[in-house]
């Protein structure tokens, strides 16, 4: 079962962070995509669904940030790295 990363797009410096969490999922993309990219039709798998609405700190500003909506969530193949 392939396994990704999830990384967040932060609006606070405009960059990119791990969430340090990984998911392990039947299908999912082959190259870096957004939740919101990914499954398109909102079936998205619930352990997906339990991090929406989740606080991240970001890494260059110090502060935590409000991940709003699935563009901001990104799925990372763990081969990607």
């Amino acid at each position: 079962m392939p396994s990704y990363e999830i990384h967040i797009h932060c609006v606070g410096c405009d960059g990119e962070h791990p969430l340090l969490t990984t998911v392990h999922l039947d299908c999912g993309p082959d190259h870096k995509q957004s939740i919101a990219e990914s499954f398109p039709e909102g079936s998205v798998p619930p352990q997906l669904l339990a991090i929406r609405g989740r606080s991240a700190l970001s890494l260059k500003t110090g502060k935590k940030i409000k991940v709003e909506n699935d563009d901001q969530f990104f799925l990372v193949p763990t081969s990607f790295f």
